[in-house]
């Protein structure tokens, strides 16, 4: 579909089988790629192994379903702050699962922000399932008086902190997983198209129908232009458009 490239905002390639082998293929499928790290241990590595990669960016990031085991490292996010533009995977996840480590989540993401404050210029792509209220909350207190730019990454959250996000200016990258929920569907037709992004969530979101990015990318791109009405191409010039408004 013309040369437009496809836009992956949030995936795990160090966590694709074989990476180490596959990591230049990644790169020639020419999708326009934000690879994040579950903890800042994980981000001098994948610098290095997508060092020659052209269309992929990699992200700082502490998961906040490792918020426990990856404390200790905190101090190294402060320390490769300077240099890493894109921060990721980042902030809060209120499930039940992870109820008992939620203090030290919020404890981490604050820390964290507070670090990215004294920047200003950081573009961040953010978990914050259950928990959307509390990480939009704390991510205008810490970043609104700078430059950063947010990413809430597969949002499920309520309506009204939805618009609350779409006021501040964040952007939303929507998987195609997100297009088999009812729910989500209704949401994303609230959020105006100059602030949606694609992602993939690769590869936790890949299956025996979904086995690929680019495959992925396709299907979400094809379920937005119904959702908004418009041609698939225009859905792919708008997205690509939105990226590098992102990266301006």
């Amino acid at each position: 579909m013309s040369n437009v490239p496809l836009i992956d905002t949030h995936c795990h390639l160090d966590l694709v089988k074989g990476i180490q082998r596959l990591a230049g293929d990644e790169d020639l499928t020419g999708i326009k790629t934000i690879t994040v790290t579950n903890s800042p241990m994980f981000y001098l590595p994948n610098l290095n192994l997508f060092k020659t990669a052209k269309n992929i960016r990699v992200a700082l990031g502490l998961h906040p379903e490792l918020a426990v085991q990856q404390k200790v490292h905190l101090p190294l996010i402060t320390e490769l702050l300077a240099d890493s533009r894109f921060i990721g995977e980042i902030g809060l996840d209120g499930s039940q699962d992870f109820k008992e480590q939620y203090p030290q989540q919020l404890s981490n993401f604050k820390a964290i922000l507070g670090e990215i404050g004294k920047y200003g210029d950081k573009i961040l792509t953010v978990h914050s399932r259950n928990a959307a209220k509390e990480t939009v909350e704390l991510l205008h207190q810490y970043l609104s008086k700078t430059n950063c730019k947010i990413i809430m990454h597969w949002y499920t959250g309520n309506i009204d902190v939805l618009m609350q996000a779409i006021g501040y200016g964040y952007y939303f990258s929507v998987n195609h997983k997100m297009l088999r929920s009812k729910r989500a569907i209704l949401l994303i037709k609230e959020i105006p198209l100059r602030n949606i992004l694609t992602e993939t969530d690769s590869p936790f979101t890949f299956d025996e129908q979904v086995d690929s990015r680019r495959k992925s990318l396709e299907i979400t791109v094809s379920g937005l232009a119904t959702i908004y009405g418009i041609n698939e191409l225009e859905i792919k010039k708008k997205i690509y458009s939105n990226f590098k408004d992102l990266l301006s």
